[in-house]
């Protein structure tokens, strides 16, 4: 995995972890998220999965 990979897996995973805070300080108030927040959590998910599974691969080879 290169710095650049290892960059871009982390601003996935720090957006994910700002929306689950924030549902979490929404449920405070007894509010539900929204679709698109929840739209928005997937992509980041499915982006930094994808990412994984391409350079999955590498790792297997080097092991």
């Amino acid at each position: 995995m290169t710095r650049s990979d290892a960059l871009i897996l982390r601003e996935h995973l720090t957006d994910i972890k700002g929306w689950v805070e924030h549902w979490q300080t929404d449920r405070l108030c007894n509010l539900i998220p929204t679709e698109s927040s929840l739209i928005m959590a997937k992509a980041h998910a499915d982006s930094a999965l994808a990412m994984i599974e391409r350079i999955e691969p590498n790792w297997k080879e080097a092991v």
